[in-house]
């Protein structure tokens, strides 16, 4: 298992050092359509802890730094460990402001990558996830803020990693501080 996490850590870290992509933000005064993004991310693991989570979001560039958006989660988790198996779901609001636009003007080799300030809600049941007798506590509600490197991988896409702190961690919280998060925008 450590060498799958090895070999993810060097694969983003060649991706972001080696990406000359010239990146075209708003610039150039487009349609309403051409303002609408989605993406997400995809999670898998598998072992004694299987989990196997999908978000996918949607959103939408009021200008060339401010976005705005929304995304379903779902997360299904079996432990043959704890004989355990459930799902939790839900869904988030977001907005991203573009920091720095292009830190190839400050670092060789981030040409058109660019620095965000990423906020996020999100709204989680977890009624069939944790099973603790006596509580009745279906869902959760999780602030999230941080950073985000935005990195082109293509003319249109990006890819997202995203260092976010929880600012509800609790025992309830489906997010333990930091939060880490690669996701993909198109």
């Amino acid at each position: 298992m450590k060498k799958i996490y090895k070999s993810l850590t060097i694969l983003l870290l060649i991706l972001c050092f080696m990406i000359e992509v010239k990146a075209q933000y708003l610039e150039n005064n487009p349609t309403p359509a051409q303002r609408i993004f989605w993406g997400g991310d995809l999670g898998l693991s598998f072992g004694t802890l299987t989990n196997i989570s999908l978000n996918p979001v949607i959103g939408y560039r009021l200008t060339n730094r401010l976005s705005i958006g929304t995304g379903i989660n779902y997360t299904f988790a079996k432990s043959s460990y704890y004989n355990y198996e459930g799902s939790m779901y839900g869904g988030n609001i977001f907005s991203s402001y573009t920091i720095i636009k292009d830190l190839g003007d400050v670092l060789q080799g981030y040409k058109g990558s660019g620095i965000l300030l990423y906020a996020e809600y999100s709204t989680i049941n977890i009624s069939n996830y944790y099973d603790y007798p006596g509580t009745l506590i279906t869902w959760i509600g999780t602030p999230l803020a941080g950073f985000a490197l935005q990195t082109p991988i293509g003319e249109k896409s990006y890819m997202l990693i995203m260092v976010l702190y929880n600012f509800n961690e609790c025992t309830m919280s489906p997010y333990s501080n930091p939060v880490f998060r690669v996701s993909m925008q198109f």
